[in-house]
């Protein structure tokens, strides 16, 4: 598990965010006193987070338990009425420099809600940033869920770079490398190696294998 927390916090750091945490909202784990799969949030966050009680008014387990669709942080914000008792973590939040991230809710294995939240000290995410985190988050959660069952057979879904997904959605709406290079702005040679490092990752046996594997698991759409 602590091998997957580094994971997620390495692939979520190109976009400036430095937290993150996975865990359960509803079921025998969310009542166990221990809800989290990981959690890489500061120490001095968390002892907060537990003296004020903010689990009760926190605004992003409650959304989980909720609703089903991934949304910013901001988005749920604005979405708050004007007395919420979450605004008042989200403020605190702010002062620790959590100022934008990423909730996703997921269900585990046993049905109960889930969620994965991603954050850091950012104003906004582009469309591009929030297709990326949701790549990461659903495959850093599915992966905890099963590390957490102890099921051993399969293997967890691949960590992509957001450059390497970027290139694997227009693959497989049939671009070449010459113009995947001259949209994304790089040079075929990189190009190449990010198909190259996605291969590796999945991995896949060819282009065709890796653009079935990508639409499969999520990744792009077609």
């Amino acid at each position: 598990m602590s091998q997957l927390a580094a994971a997620t916090t390495n692939a979520i750091a190109q976009l400036g965010l430095t937290a993150a945490a996975s865990g359960m909202v509803s079921g025998p784990k969310a009542a166990s006193g221990n809800p989290f799969h990981f959690s890489n949030w500061p120490e001095n966050w968390v002892s907060l987070y537990i003296k004020e009680d903010f689990l009760l008014a926190d605004p992003i387990p409650r959304w989980a338990r909720n609703s089903g669709q991934a949304v910013t942080w901001t988005q749920l914000i604005k979405q708050l009425p004007t007395r919420d008792p979450g605004i008042r973590v989200v403020k605190i939040a702010a002062e620790y420099g959590y100022t934008e991230g990423m909730v996703i809710p997921m269900r585990g294995r046993d049905n109960s809600v889930g969620l994965i939240s991603m954050g850091g000290n950012r104003k906004s995410l582009s469309k591009p940033e929030q297709i990326f985190l949701l790549s990461v988050g659903r495959s850093a959660f599915e992966a905890a869920d099963r590390i957490e069952n102890s099921e051993k057979s399969g293997s967890a879904a691949p960590i992509l770079s957001m450059r390497e997904i970027e290139c694997l959605a227009l693959l497989v709406r049939g671009h070449s490398d010459d113009e995947i290079a001259k949209m994304l702005g790089l040079s075929v040679r990189t190009v190449r190696f990010h198909f190259i490092n996605a291969r590796e990752k999945f991995p896949a046996t060819s282009r065709t294998h890796l653009s079935a594997l990508a639409v499969a698991q999520g990744y792009v759409a077609l």
